[in-house]
C-alpha cells in the first residue's frame, strides 16, 4: 500500500496557514519529502480571499481592521471567507506526477472530496460532494475547498466545520447597504451548516482527526504515516510567513493594474468622451468581476477577479495581457478568448470560456448606459 507523510500541526496562525502547505509543495516538488496530509487550524479569527480576488472589491478593509482581524490572501482560488477556530483544515499536497494529480481540476476535487464526504457520512449525516468545490449535507454547505498547482504539486486546501457564526463574515463583506447586510446573514444561516448544526454538539477535535484520517486513508486506497516538517520545509515556511504578511502580496492585484484601480477610486467613470472606466460582475458557477478601461470602443486595460480557479495562477494575467487593444464587439471578444485558449495551458474551473466572454460584454453594456 502506498504511504504518504501525516502531519499534525495543531493551531497555527493566519499567514502561517497558508505558508505551510506552500512550503510542503516546494518539498514535495523536489521530492525531499513525500506526497502529504496536513491538519491544522487557525489559532485566531481572520478573513481569508483567493488568490483571483482583489480585496478592495470583496471587503470593507475598515471593519476589517475596527474587528482586528488580519486579511490573507491565499495562493489558491475561490472565495472570500471568515475562518476561526470552529473549523478543522486538512492540506493535501501531491506531486503532479502522481495519477491522482494528472487529472482534470474538477475530477481531483471529485476523489478527495469523496474521502470529506465520507467522514460527515460517518456521523449519519447525509453528505455528498457537489462540483466543483463543495460538500453539502441536505443541501447545505458543509465544506469548502480550493486548489492549486504550487511549483510541481498539486494542493488541496479544505474545512471541516466544525461551528459556524455568520454575524463576522457579514460584517466585513463589502455590501451596497445594511439591509442587503442583513440579507448576507440570513443566506449564509441558510447555505452553510456545521456540525454543531446538524448533531447538536460540537464533537471532540481529536476525534474528528481520527475520523479523517480513516476517510483519507480508506477513499485514497494509502496508509498515512505520522511525520513532521522538514528542516528545510520549516525554513521555507518562515520566509513564505513574511511574503503573506506583506502588503505587495494581499494588494498585488491593485500594484499590477495600478492606473486602473487609481481611476476606479477616484470614481472616474468617464475619462474623457471615448475614454471610460467601467466595472462590471458577471455570476456563472463563480463570479467573474472585471475592471476595464475602454478607449474608442477598445479594451486599453483589463482586470479580470474573483472566486473561480485558474491554472496556472498567471494565467489570469496573460488574459489580461491577451485582451488589450480588442475591440469591445461580440466576435472579437469570442475569437480573443478562444485563441488565447487554444494557444495556452490555462484552465479554467467553475468558469467557461463562454462566461468569459459574457462578462466582458457585460462591461459593453455598461457603457452603453452611460
Amino acid at each position: 500500500m502506498e504511504e504518504w507523510r501525516l502531519v499534525n500541526l495543531g493551531a497555527l496562525s493566519p499567514h502561517s496557514i497558508h505558508a505551510v502547505y506552500e512550503a510542503i509543495a516546494l518539498a514535495v516538488s523536489s521530492k525531499a519529502a513525500p506526497n502529504t496530509i496536513e491538519l491544522c487550524y487557525p489559532s485566531e479569527p481572520y478573513v481569508c480571499i483567493g488568490v483571483h480576488q482583489c480585496a478592495e472589491f470583496e471587503l470593507d478593509l475598515q471593519a476589517c481592521e475596527q474587528l482586528n482581524l488580519k486579511v490573507v490572501r491565499r495562493q489558491v482560488g475561490g472565495g472570500t471567507t471568515y475562518l476561526d477556530p470552529g473549523q478543522q483544515f486538512y492540506h493535501i499536497v501531491v506531486h503532479r506526477d502522481h495519477g491522482l494529480a494528472k487529472q482534470p481540476i474538477e475530477k481531483f476535487y471529485e476523489v478527495f472530496l469523496r474521502a470529506v464526504a465520507k467522514f460527515y457520512r460517518s456521523y449519519g449525516l447525509p453528505a455528498d460532494y457537489k462540483p466543483i468545490n463543495d460538500v453539502v449535507i441536505s443541501g447545505r454547505k458543509a465544506s469548502g475547498n480550493g486548489a492549486a498547482l504550487l511549483h510541481d504539486a498539486m494542493v488541496l486546501v479544505g474545512n471541516v466545520i466544525l461551528d459556524f457564526d455568520p454575524e463576522p463574515m457579514a460584517k466585513v463583506l463589502k455590501v451596497p447597504s445594511e439591509k442587503f447586510r442583513d440579507k448576507v446573514v440570513k443566506d449564509m444561516k441558510e447555505w452553510v451548516t456545521s456540525l454543531k448544526r446538524e448533531l447538536g454538539y460540537v464533537p471532540d477535535r481529536g476525534e474528528v482527526i481520527e475520523k479523517l484520517i480513516t476517510c483519507f486513508e480508506e477513499v485514497l486506497g494509502i496508509k498515512l504515516v505520522q511525520g513532521s516538517l522538514t528542516d528545510l520545509e520549516r525554513q521555507k515556511l518562515v520566509e513564505l510567513e513574511k511574503l503573506f504578511q506583506s502588503k505587495d502580496w494581499l494588494y498585488s492585484i491593485n500594484l499590477e493594474h495600478k492606473e486602473l484601480m487609481e481611476s476606479f477610486k477616484a470614481r472616474k467613470v468617464k475619462i474623457r468622451e471615448g475614454h471610460y472606466i467601467i466595472q462590471a460582475d458577471y455570476k456563472a458557477l463563480k463570479m467573474i468581476r472585471v475592471l476595464a478601461e475602454v478607449v474608442d470602443g477598445t479594451l486599453s486595460n483589463v482586470m479580470i477577479t474573483g472566486d473561480f480557479f485558474a491554472q496556472p495562477v498567471e494565467s489570469v494575467k496573460e488574459l489580461e495581457e491577451y485582451l488589450k487593444g480588442c475591440r469591445l464587439v461580440q466576435e472579437d471578444i469570442e475569437k480573443r478568448v478562444n485563441e488565447f485558449f487554444k494557444s495556452s495551458k490555462a484552465a479554467f474551473a467553475g468558469v467557461k470560456l463562454e462566461d468569459l466572454v459574457a462578462a466582458l460584454l457585460k462591461v459593453k453594456e455598461r457603457l452603453e448606459v452611460l
